[in-house]
């Protein structure tokens, strides 16, 4: 039981590690944005109706290659 906690985690920490400014996300409460600025803990994104500022872990899914790619496939 503790095993797949712990690799979620990991997973989880390094997801979030590998966050970029220009990543297009999504957030756990549905809230989809471009990211502008990072911290250690915090996000900025850029939304339709202005700037947020989110932690990181609130961070649910990445959407620039899923949504915004250039491939016409």
């Amino acid at each position: 039981m503790i095993r797949p906690q712990i690799k979620r985690q990991k997973i989880e920490k390094k997801f979030q590690k590998d966050l970029k400014i220009g990543n297009y996300i999504v957030t756990n409460s549905g809230i989809h944005g471009k990211i502008i600025d990072i911290t250690d803990h915090f996000c900025i994104l850029e939304t339709i109706i202005g700037k947020i500022k989110l932690e990181k872990n609130t961070i649910s899914k990445e959407l620039t290659q899923l949504r915004y790619s250039n491939n016409k496939n």
